[in-house]
């Protein structure tokens, strides 16, 4: 009883939060329909050594990736029946298609002096599959708030996955994924 009261509660409170949180940070869809949303950056943590020997300093212009909630939103609510991808599954083309924009948009110079792009996720497993280095996160009080944040999410849209992977005491596993500048328009610069 308490917990799916919580968890109405927050359904109730997502939207709310998340439109203070992308107004606050200058969160901004990268395409009309895409899965991304990005926000541009100054990296304040500490330098990440990338394995294709990218370098990211305190004080480096970097892309934070977020999800675009209003986009899945859409997409779930519009895919029962109608033949569309699976999801989360069909995510990884939808990832890619927004990718290959970003990098387009990197290459036309759009973010002149960006260094990499990185984000937060639970879907660390497949970000591999898109050319990401995945990275753990300490376990700091921000990292365990984004953690819950990224939970309430996955929760309120009822992913499936979610569901099938995670009990409700067990955290979801939330890692940092980086894929550099040159990474990004070698993998996804083209038409691959």
């Amino acid at each position: 009883m308490t917990s799916s009261l919580l968890g109405a509660i927050i359904r109730a409170l997502l939207p709310i939060i998340n439109k203070v949180h992308t107004i606050a940070l200058g969160i901004k869809p990268l395409g009309r329909d895409s899965i991304i949303c990005i926000e541009v950056r100054r990296h304040k943590g500490c330098p990440i050594k990338l394995e294709d020997g990218c370098e990211v300093k305190p004080g480096d212009l970097v892309i934070k990736l977020h999800l675009n909630n209003a986009w899945i939103v859409k997409r779930w609510r519009s895919s029962s029946g109608s033949g569309m991808r699976g999801f989360p599954r069909g995510l990884i083309y939808y990832f890619k298609e927004s990718l290959q924009l970003l990098a387009r948009e990197v290459a036309d110079g759009k973010y002149g002096g960006v260094v990499a792009v990185y984000g937060w996720t639970a879907f660390h497993i497949h970000a591999g599959r898109l050319g990401f280095q995945v990275i753990d996160l300490p376990n700091t009080l921000r990292m365990k708030l984004a953690r819950l944040h990224i939970t309430a999410l996955m929760q309120a849209h009822q992913i499936p996955w979610f569901k099938k992977r995670t009990t409700s005491r067990e955290s979801v596993k939330v890692k940092a994924i980086w894929l550099s500048r040159a990474e990004l328009l070698r993998i996804h610069g083209s038409l691959s």
